[in-house]
């Protein structure tokens, strides 16, 4: 189980004296690109560590540009972080005093509360006030302290370099399948289920409502094919995603609703982690409740 400290002193604690190998960045989504700066992230008898951040730099430097997230659930990025390899998740919330600290202080306050011996970053990586650091500053830096450091060179695919923006690209333009070749894994929502209006249920299809954070990436609105691990069973479903358009609310707020097929069971309050595997319709307004239904009987059948 993947271990995650909020503060640098949390994982100076947590190792104990032992050595580190940090791989640094964002690693929204977690994908191929990130995967391999995490991988080359080693040292013998070193924890493989990745050092990011809780909220987006863009919310301290340029609220106005803060990007939607593939993975806004901190969960799930953990979870994508120990399937790659990780065993600690340094997650530091990212402040103004963090953001006007000087490139080489900072790596100072790693090196000095941990007993790093490997740096890990893509070749892109910017850190320190301004962004005054980068890959050539951390390189320079192993060398006077003895810390190994990777520069890892920016992977492409067909010849387009893989980044979180191109992938949120793909996906707003509900291009699933690309989204999920460059993550390397399916995309995927998370969150817990809560309590809705029991209208689905009174349809004859129920489902499971998670509400959706702000800043989430997501695939246009719609339905969509979908599977969950419910038990360590994979469970096939449709799933709305959006605003309920036929539904008479006070409040509109984006959801996922999910219906599984061939199952049921309570899971309020439960974590749910839905898959997105491919498109079936646009989500659109329905004349009458039992259009609606209709529309869902149709769905089912296609998924």
């Amino acid at each position: 189980m993947i271990e995650t400290c909020n503060s640098i002193e949390g994982l100076a604690r947590f190792l104990n004296g032992r050595r580190v190998a940090l791989a640094m960045g964002f690693f929204d989504g977690v994908h191929l690109g990130h995967r391999r700066v995490i991988e080359a992230a080693r040292a013998d008898g070193a924890v493989r560590a990745v050092m990011s951040f809780a909220n987006h730099p863009a919310s301290v430097l340029r609220p106005e540009a803060h990007p939607n997230l593939l993975t806004p659930d901190p969960l799930l990025k953990n979870a994508l972080l120990e399937q790659a390899g990780v065993q600690v998740h340094l997650c530091l919330p990212f402040t103004r005093e963090l953001a006007d600290t000087e490139a080489e202080p900072f790596l100072d306050s790693l090196r000095g509360a941990l007993n790093v011996a490997c740096f890990s970053v893509g070749s892109n990586w910017r850190f320190g006030r301004l962004g005054s650091g980068n890959a050539e500053t951390l390189r320079a830096y192993g060398a006077r302290h003895g810390i190994a450091v990777a520069v890892n060179e920016l992977l492409e695919s067909n010849g387009t370099r893989v980044s979180s923006s191109l992938i949120r690209e793909r996906l707003s333009q509900g291009h699933l399948d690309e989204a999920a070749a460059l993550l390397g894994h399916p995309f995927y929502i998370a969150g817990v289920v809560e309590h809705g209006q029991h209208l689905a249920r009174s349809l004859g299809f129920p489902t499971a409502n998670i509400t959706l954070p702000p800043h989430a990436a997501l695939p246009p609105f719609g339905v969509y094919a979908v599977a969950a691990d419910i038990g360590g069973r994979e469970v096939r479903g449709i799933a709305n995603v959006g605003l309920r358009p036929t539904i008479d609310e006070a409040h509109k707020c984006v959801r996922l609703e999910v219906h599984f097929i061939d199952w049921s069971g309570d899971l309020y309050g439960s974590r749910l982690t839905v898959a997105l595997n491919s498109f079936i319709r646009p989500e659109r307004k329905f004349a009458s409740i039992d259009e609606l239904r209709e529309a869902i009987r149709q769905d089912v059948r296609r998924a």
